[in-house]
């Protein structure tokens, strides 16, 4: 059943390093880019009230301006799963280390 999902983690760890950081940092980027705006304009429905501008299709319409625009909180959401990764592999390896 999920025979497919073995066949894509034995392709991706058996990577070369430059390449499996590019992969991890490529999935990490589509990740900040797609969900990451969604959870966040789902949160802040729940908690706050509804985006001002409109629906979740105006927060990734201001998103992505953000983005060419170089504002930092978008930049900061977007490249944030990837720092988050990074944070939890440098973690592991201390853990090792000791």
């Amino acid at each position: 059943m999920f025979n497919w999902f073995w066949r894509a983690r034995d392709f991706y760890v058996s990577q070369s390093r430059p390449k499996f950081e590019a992969i991890t940092f490529g999935l990490a980027l589509l990740a900040g880019l797609l969900v990451m705006p969604g959870l966040i304009y789902l949160a802040g429905t729940a908690t706050l009230q509804a985006y001002e501008r409109g629906g979740v299709f105006a927060l990734y319409s201001d998103f992505y301006k953000g983005l060419v625009g170089l504002r930092p909180s978008c930049w900061i959401v977007a490249l944030g799963p990837f720092v988050f990764l990074s944070l939890i592999r440098l973690g592991r390896l201390i853990l090792r280390k000791l």
